[in-house]
């Protein structure tokens, strides 16, 4: 089957001809493109977009964000949330909760998981199973790498990085099966998500030169096709790039990139990288022959550029329909808006002796109607100091949750929705 193509573009120089039914490229032509569905062309037209490839990497408008060296805001001061509400995490002995690393919303459970448990709870914070426990029986794990919601199975799948092994559940926690890798096959992994079909996009942990910091991971084959690689290396550590640097969202993958300060999508259908999104800065932004440069790759790298001004980029990235979410570690988050092309930035931290605005902490997640989740321990909670004449009625919310709590009680989840 055909389809015929009719457009009028503006093209750009790339070297060497593009040969699509034997013709030349010019500036500002009607042409028309006979293409395949079932065949790939080096030409591909898009509704607005006209994506060809050269032997050198061609430079595409992209879109850009501003606002970002606008000047750091107080944590929520001005942030336009449109919903909020709070979950408190039921408390007792078999559903204890320590150190939160990922949220997984399924059908009516919240999922939460850290390093030593993977728990189930429902929409009003109560607990209902676990996944499995620690240990080195059947059905246990000694670290949980990650865990991710297999859609395709309807299956929880927890990673052991230590063991290489990854346990399948039920929804209600009921042990499937165990998948086993070769050794050291998940030892570097930070996160993973589902991609379908067996196969996993995950980032990556970097040790010296094994840089493979993002990957498309056949679970089927047990081998991964490296996404991107970080031209430099550590200093014999284990260094992370981001607790969340990606996004899925349908067959594409939002990225974000150490000391960069674009953001890339990944596409599950042919397996490319790209640029799509700019922030605009003034501080100046490292070339790759200066990531070729750092032997040293970790915290201290990152203070000792961001003390010489260097855009340090991001760590995490949330999308939801109208804006991205971009954090960098817990100094800053950045909220993007898409329709406006404005970025605002916000200090992660919370002036606990006088909390008089609705701030953002430890975004981990999204929904699917639009919220972003994130969480705060009951102990640093109960030491906030709420204003006095609360105006806004969401932090109304917040103090009436952490009223109810204890500190030595599970976490408080919140669910954010910013206004479009």
């Amino acid at each position: 089957m055909y389809f015929l193509y009719i457009c009028t573009v503006k093209l750009f120089m790339c070297g060497w001809d593009l040969v699509v039914c034997s013709c030349s490229i010019y500036y500002d032509f009607v042409f028309v493109v006979m293409m395949s569905v079932k065949k790939r062309f080096l030409l591909v037209l898009l509704p607005s977009l006209l994506l060809f490839a050269c032997r050198e990497s061609v430079q595409f408008p992209l879109k850009a964000f501003d606002g970002f060296d606008d000047g750091m805001r107080k944590n929520g001061d001005g942030l336009a949330v449109e919903a909020f509400f709070a979950v408190p995490l039921q408390s007792g002995a078999q559903c204890m909760v320590e150190g939160i690393k990922k949220i997984i919303p399924v059908d009516s459970l919240l999922i939460v998981v850290s390093e030593r448990s993977v728990l189930a709870f429902d929409r009003s914070g109560h607990y209902i199973c676990n996944f499995g426990q620690r240990g080195n029986g059947e059905g246990e794990y000694i670290k949980v790498s990650t865990a991710y919601w297999d859609k395709s199975t309807r299956t929880l799948r927890v990673i052991d990085g230590i063991r290489n092994r990854a346990l399948v559940y039920a929804q209600n926690g009921k042990l499937l099966d165990t998948l086993f890798f070769p050794p050291a096959t998940f030892s570097l992994l930070g996160t993973a998500e589902s991609l379908g079909r067996h196969r996993l996009f995950c980032a990556n942990y970097i040790y010296n030169d094994q840089n493979v910091v993002m990957s498309d991971f056949d679970m089927s084959k047990e081998e991964g096709e490296p996404v991107y690689r970080f031209p430099g290396q550590t200093d014999n550590t284990q260094e992370y790039t981001g607790r969340h640097p990606f996004a899925l969202s349908g067959n594409e993958i939002a990225c974000v990139l150490p000391f960069d300060n674009r953001i890339y999508v990944y596409s599950t259908e042919d397996m490319s990288l790209q640029p799509r999104m700019e922030v605009l800065t003034r501080q100046p932004v490292l070339a790759e022959e200066q990531l070729v440069e750092i032997e040293d790759y970790g915290i201290n790298r990152y203070a000792e550029e961001l003390s010489r001004g260097v855009f340090v980029g991001f760590t995490d990235i949330f999308e939801t329909s109208g804006h991205y979410l971009l954090g960098f570690s817990n100094l800053y988050y950045a909220v993007a808006d898409k329709v406006a092309g404005r970025v605002k930035r916000y200090g992660y931290g919370v002036d606990k002796e006088n909390v008089d605005c609705l701030p953002l902490v430890n975004i981990l997640s999204t929904d699917n109607d639009g919220y972003l989740i994130g969480y705060e321990n009951a102990f640093d909670l109960k030491s906030w100091r709420f204003a006095d004449s609360i105006q806004d009625r969401h932090l109304r919310v917040m103090e009436r949750a952490v009223s109810t709590m204890a500190e030595e009680d599970n976490p408080c989840l919140f669910f954010y929705k910013l206004k479009r």
